[in-house]
């Protein structure tokens, strides 16, 4: 099988240590993400920024601040669209700002078809990263629950990888200003909650990622349906 035909998806890093990834989708969004950079920066934690290339564009400021705070970006497609370039497009806009390549790549949604077509994200020594901890805070309005979902999950542990959101792909302002609303309040009790735990937030590039998921498209069928999946090493 050839190898562009598979792509290694992590979810988590090694289950020794402390640390644990805080990643955010979707950015960058002001003010939000300015405000959680605070909220970050006042906690003394670092995370992952997975930004979308169309906003890159539009907030490049939001992008360089990040990146000045000490955290991590990582390429989440420039507009979320199954298109061959998505992904290279996103990159050439992050560069720009940013003066260096991501490493880290997510799919929009989770949907990898893009992957496939891109050759910036199949490039040697870039990862592609899922998440174990998924409290879907893009459509959960209470800060109370969002951190009942994260510190409560079943695979929190040292190693996880916490999908959250700074921001959203629409282009609706009011919706980029207000969903992220609840996560922002609920960030300053999870990091808290996490370090209850004796949990440390750290970057992505901070994790030794381990036992990634093998997802498979053949060439004969439609490169954005996905028709196999398994655990590396794990029989089919």
């Amino acid at each position: 099988m050839d190898a562009d035909q598979r792509c290694l998806i992590y979810r988590h890093g090694a289950r020794s240590g402390d640390g644990v990834a805080l990643t955010f989708d979707d950015g960058p969004n002001p003010p939000i993400t300015e405000q959680m950079l605070a909220i970050l920066a006042a906690h003394g934690a670092r995370a992952t920024f997975f930004v979308m290339g169309k906003w890159v564009e539009r907030y490049p400021e939001t992008l360089r601040r990040t990146v000045a705070a000490g955290h991590l970006v990582g390429n989440h497609t420039y507009a979320g669209r199954r298109n061959i370039g998505d992904y290279d497009e996103a990159e050439t806009v992050i560069g720009h700002v940013t003066g260096r390549p991501c490493r880290y790549f997510r799919a929009h949604a989770f949907d990898y078809g893009a992957y496939f077509q891109s050759t910036v994200a199949r490039l040697p020594g870039n990862v592609v990263v899922d998440a174990d901890v998924n409290p879907s805070d893009y459509a959960c309005a209470d800060p109370d629950e969002i951190v009942r979902r994260v510190l409560e999950h079943p695979e929190l542990e040292p190693g996880s990888v916490v999908d959250l959101h700074d921001g959203s792909e629409t282009e609706d302002a009011s919706v980029r200003l207000l969903r992220p609303q609840a996560t922002l309040a609920a960030l300053p009790r999870l990091i808290d909650g996490l370090k209850a735990r004796g949990l440390r937030c750290v970057r992505l590039d901070e994790l030794d990622l381990v036992e990634p998921i093998e997802w498979i498209w053949p060439r004969s069928t439609d490169a954005n349906r996905r028709v196999a999946a398994r655990t590396v090493g794990q029989p089919q």
